[in-house]
């Protein structure tokens, strides 16, 4: 594996509703749609002759981004439920005001947190997610390696990137809608991060998310 991209799904219509995102199981908006499309445009470009793996949450917000940037790479994305956000067991489905009702108080040290009855903390997201990486990468040949997820659940996968201790877990990324983020190991083999939250692509075309929405 020479590159690891990593994009967020496309604009969803829970971030215009007012429902909590996590495993709440919604679909693209119309917009959501346009910036899959255009971000597939923008893979197409970078990585037209080269060998590409494209993965992606199985959350539907995700697999039709996937499915829509598959298209035009003519590439079937596979989809992993490992690659889904964090966990927000019984908010799922509830509006924000709801879900702040049935949140459970904050707890040391946060990364081991559950902040509702029956969702994983931080720490569990992590460890999913680390777990399905070192599967991935020991077996896998192509070139690139695109993976379609969620917004907490890419910056966890930058902080298992970077190797970062817990003590590093409270350092964040903005993660826009559809925008790239771009791993690689450079020539004295360091891991490091190309692109962060590129979303140049949708910018050039009026679609961009301004607001950063996680989930």
């Amino acid at each position: 594996m020479k590159q690891l991209i990593l994009i967020r799904h496309g604009e969803a219509e829970h971030l215009l509703s007012g429902l909590v995102g996590g495993w709440t199981d919604t679909k693209l908006t119309e917009r959501g749609r346009q910036q899959a499309k255009c971000t597939g445009e923008r893979l197409l470009e970078r990585f037209a002759n080269v060998s590409v793996n494209l993965c992606s949450s199985d959350l539907s917000r995700a697999s039709e981004t996937a499915e829509i940037i598959g298209s035009v790479l003519s590439k079937d994305p596979i989809l992993y439920e490992e690659l889904r956000e964090l966990n927000n067991g019984l908010a799922a489905n509830l509006s924000a005001e709801d879900a702040k009702k049935i949140r459970n108080p904050i707890t040391e040290p946060v990364i081991d947190w559950v902040p509702y009855p029956q969702a994983e903390s931080w720490m569990l997201m992590f460890v999913r997610l680390s777990a399905f990486m070192d599967k991935l990468i020991n077996n896998n040949d192509d070139d690139v390696i695109i993976l379609v997820s969620h917004g907490n659940a890419i910056i966890s996968l930058i902080h298992y990137w970077l190797e970062f201790s817990t003590e590093m877990f409270k350092i964040s990324f903005d993660i826009q809608p559809c925008s790239i983020t771009s791993l690689r190991v450079n020539k004295w083999s360091e891991k490091t991060i190309s692109k962060l939250n590129d979303t140049s692509h949708l910018e050039n075309k009026g679609i961009a998310t301004t607001d950063i929405y996680f989930s």
